[in-house]
Order: structure tokens, then C-alpha cells, then sequence
């Protein structure tokens, strides 16, 4: 009976907390269905009475969003792949080859402590670096910046996973006759596909989602980013609720699709190395 009451307590509180996390989502996606004559009354409803997708239709098209789409879809993949890149050439040699302890340690640090910086304190010397190369209001700012931004979280979660790939294995293919290449591509890669893969989507969510930067480093349509634009919305004289709503789903399905698809990889990057031998 005791154990029954546990799980029927245990049922209660995870129901909760998922309504609690869940419920500000369903009120976003009914909010973007709705029309402005529902948005404006007295009393908000929790169903929209006459569905309608004008909102999404305004973002996208009438506001000329698309372009800022496809200006953070460029920009969050090309910092990815750079930062996974950057990353994986760090941590070959600092897990996979014979270097000093103390140059390890160093590069490790070094890593960290660029990742405790909060964005706000380096936004302005990065705008006037920007400025002065003459990438103000471009593309390529932005993907410099989210990769700088995002290769510590990209070093130390691409270390974790080759610290826990066996030496043995790429010294069997180099006795076996294999050049470091060989055994690197034929046999170090597909072992930390699942790292590579659960890090790429983590990063990409993050420059996704990135604001500050884009907001500041950008000026025009040319090269603002999505969320740079949906905040736009907001304007002097209204705040365009429906509109607004219906780009923060937009903003939403990427990430949460390429999490859904990639759930697995993501878990098991989150966890891996959490638990070692002694």
C-alpha cells in the first residue's frame, strides 16, 4: 500500500511539473492562433474559437521574415560545424598524443574561463573588432563570434568522449600498418560520432537562440537573425501579440525537432563521463 501511495505521489508531482513547464507552450501556440478580435478581450481563452494562420503568414511573408530565417539557419550551422571542427583538432592531440600535463591543464583553463565570460562584458569589444575589419552588419560576424562564443562548451564535451575511446584502438590499426590519418578517419571518427553528433546539435541550439550578439553586431534585414527580429515586434505604439507568438513557435521547431531526432546522442552527451572507473 505504501509503495502504491509513493507512486501514485511520485505520478502527482511529475504530472505537475510537466503542465507547469508545458502550459507556457500551449498558451504560445494558442496565442499564434488566434485573431486579433480574440487577442484584445477582457477575458483570455484557452482555445482559440476561429483558428487562423494570418500570424504565421504575417511573420514570415508580410514582414519579410524568411530572410532573417534563413540568416540564423547559415549562421548557427556555420558556427557549428567551425566550433565542432576547432574543437576536435584541440582535443585530438590533448587526449590522443604523448603532450606535457601542464599544456593539457592549460589549454583546459584557458577553455573555461573564456566560457565563464558573460556576453555581455565582451559585446563591446566585439562590436569594435567588427567594426574595424569591416564586418559590421554581416553574416560572417555573426559566425565568428558564435563560434569563439561556443568552442569551450565544444572542447570539453568533444574531450569527455575521446578520453573514453581506448588507445588500443587506433594503435591495433597503426600496427595493422594504418598511418595516423588512416586510423584517425577509419577508426577514431565513427567512435566518436555519437560526441560529434551530441555536441553539434547542444551548439547549434545555443547559437539558435543567440540575441545579444545579433542584436548588436547586426543593422538591417541583410543580416539580423531571427530572434533579433521577432523582438522587433514590439514596437512604440504596440506590441504585436499574435505575430510575436507565432514566431516564437517558428523559433521553437528547429531546435526542439533537431532534439527530438537527436534525443539520444544529446542524453548520452549530457551524461558521458559522468561516471568513471577509479
Amino acid at each position: 500500500m505504501r509503495h502504491r501511495l509513493n507512486r501514485i505521489a511520485t505520478a502527482a508531482v511529475l504530472l505537475f511539473a510537466f503542465a507547469l513547464f508545458a502550459f507556457p507552450l500551449y498558451y504560445l501556440v494558442v496565442t499564434s492562433l488566434k485573431t486579433k478580435g480574440e487577442l484584445f478581450r477582457a477575458v483570455p481563452s484557452l482555445f482559440p474559437e476561429q483558428p487562423t494562420i494570418q500570424p504565421y503568414i504575417s511573420v514570415l511573408f508580410d514582414r519579410g521574415m524568411t530572410t532573417l530565417l534563413v540568416n540564423s539557419i547559415v549562421a548557427g550551422l556555420s558556427a557549428t560545424v567551425l566550433s565542432i571542427a576547432i574543437a576536435f583538432a584541440i582535443c585530438y592531440p590533448i587526449t590522443r598524443l604523448p603532450i606535457p600535463p601542464r599544456l593539457r591543464v592549460f589549454v583546459l583553463n584557458w577553455a573555461l574561463s573564456l566560457r565563464f565570460l558573460p556576453p555581455i562584458a565582451v559585446v563591446i569589444p566585439y562590436f569594435t573588432i567588427v567594426k574595424a575589419i569591416g564586418l559590421y552588419n554581416q553574416v560572417p560576424a555573426l559566425i565568428i563570434v558564435y563560434t569563439l562564443f561556443n568552442l569551450p562548451l565544444s572542447i570539453w564535451m568533444l574531450k569527455g568522449f575521446l578520453e573514453e575511446i581506448p588507445l588500443e584502438v587506433e594503435e591495433a590499426a597503426l600496427t595493422d600498418g594504418a598511418t595516423r590519418w588512416e586510423a584517425f578517419r577509419a577508426v577514431l571518427l565513427p567512435l566518436a560520432r555519437t560526441g560529434i553528433l551530441a555536441a553539434a546539435v547542444i551548439v547549434f541550439a545555443f547559437d539558435w537562440a543567440e540575441f545579444l550578439f545579433a542584436f548588436v553586431l547586426t543593422a538591417t534585414p541583410q543580416s539580423m537573425t531571427f530572434p533579433v527580429g521577432v523582438q522587433g515586434l514590439v514596437t512604440q505604439f504596440e506590441i504585436i501579440w499574435n505575430d510575436m507568438a507565432a514566431g516564437g513557435v517558428i523559433a521553437i521547431l528547429l531546435p526542439l525537432g533537431l532534439l527530438l531526432v537527436g534525443r539520444r546522442y544529446v542524453m548520452t552527451g549530457l551524461t558521458f563521463g559522468v561516471i568513471r572507473e577509479k
